[in-house]
């Protein structure tokens, strides 16, 4: 399973990655469901197959006035956004691949597009210093422990950014803005 972990742009193995992260969430909406109607019917989450009795006990503990199951419609409404943006990738892959962004290798790391997450992240080989950690937060770049990168969503506008972060300039010497490709222009509509 690729869940979470990271896809590069330029990995041959992207479309299996994301079609396995699609089914993930998938399965989870699924899971959820079968947990809510187990609920509906028994009053308690307790002795669904597959869930500890803490884990159940926890599930139950959920439930109050104003939420009357365990996994209420923001959790849906959270993970069918995943599958959309998860489905609208693999369009791209499918039919325009030569738009997905592109990452980078610079002096000390490597900037890596990450389409499971929808992140730009920069792994570097060593910790950047005080001055670079303040420089990569003012452009927006938070750490993320988990995936052991500093990372920012994956927009147009954090390649501009990128421009501005000296020390994480391409090896080839172009700006990362100029290496991604064009954004088509949207059509304007008719006065």
């Amino acid at each position: 399973m690729s869940f979470n972990k990271v896809i590069k742009s330029e990995d041959t193995m992207k479309m299996t990655q994301l079609l396995e992260n699609k089914e993930f969430f998938v399965k989870r909406n699924e899971y959820m469901q079968s947990v809510n109607d187990y609920y509906k019917q028994n009053g308690t989450v307790v002795g669904f197959p597959g869930i500890e009795a803490e884990t159940a006990h926890n599930l139950d503990a959920r439930v109050s006035e104003s939420q009357p199951v365990p996994y209420p419609q923001s959790f849906f409404d959270e993970n069918q956004a995943q599958i959309t943006r998860l489905e609208a990738m693999v369009e791209t892959v499918v039919h325009n691949p030569e738009t997905l962004f592109k990452g980078w290798q610079f002096e000390g790391g490597e900037a890596v597009v990450n389409l499971a997450n929808n992140r730009l992240q920069l792994m570097f080989d060593e910790k950047p210093n005080d001055e670079q950690i303040n420089s990569l937060k003012r452009f927006g770049f938070h750490w993320a422990k988990t995936a052991k990168a500093w990372q920012r969503p994956l927009t147009s506008k954090v390649f501009i950014a990128c421009d501005k972060i000296d020390f994480i300039k391409p090896e080839n010497g172009k700006k990362p803005s100029e290496m991604q490709p064009r954004q088509p222009k949207k059509n304007e509509p008719e006065r």
